[in-house]
């Protein structure tokens, strides 16, 4: 008796794909907001108190009148609330990325186990500059493993990218993972001068501010090779992860490290804080200039749309050269 071959196996459907991704994640956000309001999840992520933004210290009829639109919305409740805050519009797509650059490294495949591929995954993909900045300068809780939605998020993107293959291919495709390099650098742009504040605010030295600056873009490729080493494959050497170059156009962590030291050189001499000499403390005086916060997160954001843009082989230098937070 002949076997009829067995039929093959539908194709998942990207635009499917991309409902059930979309699906989940107003289910997560749905799951955020009834368990713990935006930006109240114990510690604050950056802060020890989280003040509210400036769009919250207006009146009630110019709060309406303000944030009117989405544009309103994105810088104020979103990008300025981000300086003394951990909005969860910025943590969704920030986590996402770090799982997805998890299984990139894998091949595009899942981790070979999932209870090391979930802390190295976490450590060394996704929050690896906020550990190593709260390790050495702040010698305090670490912020991103004390706060209750990061873990749902991260654990909600873990499972989901790991164990679902259309949502991965999905994400990668070029101008979705375009899409999601801009969101996940907006908020790696934000917490940079974040924690750079922070260092110096616990000890107002120069030198902590220039070190925290080589600490943050350096500790993500650092570990990432580590992790690499520790999982048995290939580990890149270190002037394929970042070439000994200052164009700052072709390469995020260049761009990343001139964005921070611009801040802290900003910060120190053209202002009136005197941060270093008794005067207001470094987050005190990125209090007073939010428009400078704000206008960094949307200079490079603009960086690397420009840089992508640029990409006339088709490839997206966002891989090993980038420094995740």
């Amino acid at each position: 008796m002949e076997l009829l071959p067995r039929p093959p196996a539908p194709r998942q459907r990207p635009l499917a794909s991309a409902a059930l991704l979309s699906a989940a994640a107003l289910a997560l956000l749905g799951l955020l907001s009834w368990v713990r309001p935006e930006g109240s999840s114990g510690p604050a992520f950056l802060l020890k108190t989280v003040a509210p933004s400036p769009i919250d210290l207006l009146p009630e009829a110019e709060k309406e009148e303000g944030v009117g639109g989405p544009l309103d919305w994105l810088h104020y409740k979103v990008i300025i609330a981000s300086h003394s805050s951990y909005p969860v519009a910025l943590m969704i797509g920030f986590n996402c990325f770090g799982n997805v650059l998890l299984r990139k490294e894998c091949g595009g495949n899942p981790y070979p186990n999932w209870l090391f591929g979930y802390l190295l995954g976490f450590i060394c993909y996704t929050y690896p500059g906020a550990i190593a900045s709260d390790l050495f300068f702040k010698h305090d809780f670490l912020r991103a493993m004390s706060n209750d939605n990061v873990l749902m998020v991260y654990t909600f993107w873990f499972v989901v990218i790991q164990n679902f293959e259309g949502v991965y291919k999905f994400l990668t495709r070029k101008w979705v993972f375009v899409f999601l390099t801009v969101w996940w650098l907006a908020d790696a742009t934000r917490a940079s001068m974040c924690f750079l504040e922070r260092a110096i605010t616990h000890q107002a030295v120069f030198s902590r501010g220039v070190f925290q600056c080589f600490l943050w873009c350096g500790a993500g490729p650092i570990l990432r090779v580590a992790e690499a080493s520790i999982r048995g494959a290939p580990i890149p050497p270190l002037d394929k992860v970042q070439p000994n170059t200052f164009n700052a156009v072709k390469y995020p962590l260049v761009m990343m490290w001139m964005t921070m030291m611009g801040y802290l050189l900003y910060m120190a001499f053209l202002t009136d804080c005197k941060i270093f000499s008794g005067g207001l403390t470094m987050v005190e005086c990125g209090k007073k200039h939010d428009d400078v916060f704000a206008a960094l997160v949307y200079l490079s954001l603009g960086m690397h749309i420009f840089r992508t843009m640029q990409q006339t082989d088709g490839k997206i230098v966002f891989d090993h050269c980038m420094c995740g937070t």
